[in-house]
């Protein structure tokens, strides 16, 4: 179309139609995202499903009171740490290479997070919320982390080493 031509009223109307269907189709498309995020429990614990819930005080009540690495009567490994005032219980772990193990971690004070790079491990830990996930570790060697969700004045102190062991 030559640069002195307009464009008549119902061309215009045409392009403002396409526009906004197209704005209602990205509106449905969002509001349907949340809905499934919602039922997939990507919102851990919305409709309480697969996370779980303690009571940060009672922690000793729990198998949170002896956090380490403990073997199931069927033979799984279950590691259980906790994160509180500026350390990691335990702030060593050994894993055996190539065998998965579940951990569950919690804080007991305040939000702290954990990174293992080695196990493509990044979990935010949230006082209370149990964050349960399965990691294998094939790798022998020790790898380190730090809280890298900053929770008080001993931060930087806060530590932790996983150390991967070769299977024997």
């Amino acid at each position: 179309m030559p640069a002195h031509q307009t464009l008549d009223h119902h061309t215009i109307e045409k392009y403002e139609l396409g526009w906004l269907l197209i704005s209602v189709v990205l509106v449905i498309m969002l509001f349907a995202g949340v809905l499934l995020s919602m039922v997939g429990e990507t919102v851990p614990g919305l409709f309480g499903g697969k996370s779980s819930y303690i009571d940060p005080a009672k922690l000793n009540q729990t198998a949170f009171a002896a956090p380490g690495l403990k073997t199931a009567p069927d033979g799984s490994l279950d590691a259980y740490i906790v994160a509180r005032a500026f350390q990691f219980q335990p702030n060593v772990l050994r894993v055996p290479a190539g065998r998965p193990v579940t951990m569950h971690m919690v804080a007991a004070d305040v939000v702290h997070g954990l990174m293992l790079g080695q196990g493509n491990v990044n979990v935010e830990l949230i006082p209370g919320q149990v964050s349960t996930f399965r990691a294998t570790f094939n790798h022998p060697g020790t790898y380190t982390s730090q809280c890298h969700e900053y929770c008080g004045i001993g931060h930087q102190t806060m530590a932790f080493k996983l150390i991967v062991e070769a299977a024997k």
